[in-house]
């Protein structure tokens, strides 16, 4: 699974004290929260794509995300999320029911499979850099409002 986590924790106390200045924004700021956690979901999505990274959705599907009033958390939960997003070391693959491994196209069951590793093709990371700036800007914005 591959997830970001932003420390949000001073950002309650920042909204305290706008809301002690009589400036009332807080729902500005859960909109802008939520406007870009769903960016990043989308833009992590569209670069699974351009990553060429999809083969059967899975991955793409597994990308949710959860919204709190000032914070949110985007994650990919497939086993294989952090693999793709961060690359593999070469490693054994072992048949997990049975005694032998088997696909379309191999010239007989085999035992195991020495895999070479993957290439990382990363798509929550870049997605969560891109939105960033982005959402510090609205931020100003509503400060400046």
């Amino acid at each position: 699974m591959a997830n970001i986590t932003v420390d949000t924790s001073q950002l309650n106390a920042f909204v305290v004290e706008i809301d002690k200045a009589g400036i009332s924004f807080e729902k500005g700021v859960k909109q802008t929260v939520s406007k870009s956690a769903m960016q990043i979901k989308r833009s992590a999505m569209q670069n699974l794509t351009k990553n060429k990274s999809v083969k059967t959705g899975n991955l793409r599907r597994s990308i949710n995300e959860t919204i709190r009033p000032f914070e949110a958390e985007i994650k990919a939960n497939t086993k294989y999320a952090l693999g793709v997003e961060e690359g593999t070391k070469p490693h054994i693959i072992k048949p997990k029911r049975g005694k032998f491994l088997y696909w379309k196209g191999a010239p007989h069951p085999v035992k195991l499979v020495n895999h070479p590793g993957g290439k990382s093709k990363p798509y929550l990371i870049p997605a969560f850099e891109k939105e960033s700036p982005i959402f510090l800007k609205n931020l100003e914005e509503l400060i400046k409002w």
